[in-house]
């Protein structure tokens, strides 16, 4: 008698649709989807009560015309930073000089491909963000009329 067909690994025992494992490429791209909205609805949920106190600046980072809809809000440490990134993983000094502005010290930057940096930034006790800004190097040099 032969084995029956499986369509998952034995890594992939987290794909489930109705509590069995899929038999069809349909079943298995809804257990796939269904996996990957709940991984992302516990990030959420993790992210909470940073975005809460995120809220408050909301007004005057409008203000300065910062919309923070038009960018991706995840993280990387199971909640403790917020990565913000923007649409096109750009590089986004204007919302690092309105952070600045509105409060925010930074505490950690480090280099993050040829003309950026990845920069932590912290408000109050508990507010970690981290986005990507051009490095300061680049900026010299393109203030200078060099191509960095």
């Amino acid at each position: 008698m032969s084995t029956p067909f499986r369509l998952i690994s034995d890594w992939q025992k987290h794909l489930k649709v109705n509590g069995r494992e899929p038999t069809t490429l349909e079943e298995l791209a809804v257990a796939k989807a269904n996996y990957e909205h709940s991984r992302r609805l516990a990030e959420i949920k993790a992210l909470r009560a940073k975005l809460a106190v995120l809220d408050q600046f909301l007004p005057a980072l409008a203000e300065r015309g910062i919309q923070l809809a038009h960018r991706d809000l995840c993280t990387y440490d199971h909640g403790k930073t917020v990565r913000i990134q923007t649409a096109m993983c750009s590089r986004d000094d204007k919302l690092f000089a309105a952070l600045i502005d509105l409060g925010f010290r930074e505490i950690e930057r480090k280099d993050w491909g040829t003309k950026e940096e990845q920069v932590k930034l912290k408000f109050g006790r508990s507010l970690v963000l981290t986005i990507d800004v051009t490095k300061a190097v680049a900026i010299a040099a393109t203030e200078a009329g060099v191509p960095a």
